[in-house]
């Protein structure tokens, strides 16, 4: 049995049974920039919304308001059940607050909706998955209103139709996706610890020189004074370029790019594939021209683009030793460019450094390339899980498959 069985209805017939089930934001400047707070209440922006499946709040860069502020806005509250949809600007985006989210509520802006669902008719992780997929977005963006910023306001979300199924249905649609969704946030959250956990030793071994504080192998037990600062003993003082070289990338026209196994690497990181690696992985890029800042460690064969600098040679360094070391510097403050900002590998190649023996560098790289090779590899599932779960969202939500089929194409994955 497929879809044919479910209930067609409109949004408006599931909503809660309360005031304010369906509401927009608090209207014009009442929730403007000059109200905001570092804590309090957080404020729901269209930047922490996503167009990304199974990105259900992005709760980085948050806004707050006041306490006493945010009551005034009571009808905008979202709590935890709650579907953000986007009103103006990027139209489309979904957001759900449930049981992942760091807040218990939330104040929507004004270019947000809310809508919360009858919990006896509607679950609400299953209308996240609804509206995140591929029909319901094109159909919301296709309704766009408005020119230079496209709109989509109340009554259209409350008069939008979509075939429903019956709850215990939603649940077990929800809970197949979802599980796929938890595997990809469990692996979030171990990378997060991963690359922590090595940048912490990174900056104890080669930036405060802890080690050589407590006198641990394999450091001097005591430090030396130098020309930028005390330093262990018997380690050098040199340039950057003594530790690694970094290049220029290579030209990849359109024209003669083909999809393949090998990573392209652009200055704000990787940028689709090709059927050609031009430098042998591990390594490391950074940007060269256009955006500048970013640090990529790449464990596979890659093509480094020209908008992007590659290190050509380690020296002394390692990979993941670079990777960090790369990271200490503020790369945005060398823009050699006016109109398109410019790193010249020759402004980053003189800097003084403190060059530590080699040794402690390969005993470094011992301890961390290992995280971050399992960092990669949860990296890599996680594209797996994302491409069976985008996969298996429109068929689950047009009844092409039924849950028991799904269950067992997730249970050979997770």
């Amino acid at each position: 049995m497929g879809s044919e069985a479910w209930s067609r209805i409109v949004l408006e017939d599931i909503k809660a049974d309360q005031p304010n089930a369906l509401a927009t934001g608090p209207f014009g400047s009442s929730i403007s920039a000059k109200y905001f707070k570092s804590t309090g209440v957080p404020v729901i922006r269209g930047s922490n919304l996503s167009d990304e499946v199974g990105v259900r709040l992005d709760v980085q860069n948050l806004v707050f308001l006041d306490p006493e502020k945010a009551k005034e806005f009571r009808r905008s509250i979202a709590t935890r059940g709650d579907l953000i949809f986007t009103c103006w600007g990027t139209i489309g985006q979904v957001g759900l607050v449930d049981e992942r989210s760091p807040y218990a509520e939330y104040v929507i802006s004004n270019k947000q909706m809310k809508f919360r669902p009858n919990p006896k008719v509607a679950n609400s992780l299953f209308l996240y998955y609804l509206f995140s997929g591929p029909e319901m977005s094109s159909r919301i963006r296709m309704q766009a209103i408005g020119s230079s910023v496209p709109g989509f306001n109340l009554s259209q979300l409350r008069q939008l139709s979509f075939p429903l199924p019956p709850l215990h249905e939603q649940a077990s649609i929800a809970y197949v996706l979802g599980s796929l969704d938890n595997k990809i946030e469990l692996n979030r959250r171990m990378n997060q610890t991963l690359e922590t956990m090595a940048r912490a030793i990174f900056k104890s071994w080669f930036v405060d020189f802890e080690p050589a504080r407590e006198g641990s192998y394999p450091f001097p037990s005591t430090l030396g004074d130098s020309e930028i600062g005390s330093i262990p003993k018997g380690w050098d003082i040199g340039r950057f370029d003594d530790l690694l070289v970094l290049q220029r990338g290579f030209d990849l026209p359109s024209n003669r790019r083909s999809p393949g196994p090998y990573p392209v690497m652009a200055a704000s990181g990787p940028s689709g594939t090709h059927s050609e690696g031009m430098v042998k992985g591990p390594g490391v890029t950074t940007g060269r021209s256009g955006v500048l800042g970013g640090v990529y460690l790449v464990f596979e064969d890659f093509w480094p683009l020209n908008t992007s600098l590659w290190v050509k040679d380690f020296r002394r360094s390692r990979p993941a030793h670079a990777y960090f070391l790369l990271q200490t510097l503020d790369l945005t403050t060398f823009n050699a460019g006016s109109a398109v900002p410019t790193l010249n590998r020759n402004h980053i190649h003189g800097l003084p450094m403190v060059v530590p023996p080699l040794p402690v560098i390969q005993r470094f790289e011992e301890k961390a390339l290992p995280m971050l090779q399992l960092r990669h590899r949860k990296e890599l599932e996680s594209r797996t899980l994302a491409s069976v779960r985008d996969t298996l969202l429109p068929k689950l939500l047009s009844g092409e498959i039924r849950v028991n089929q799904a269950e067992k194409i997730v249970g050979e994955v997770v």
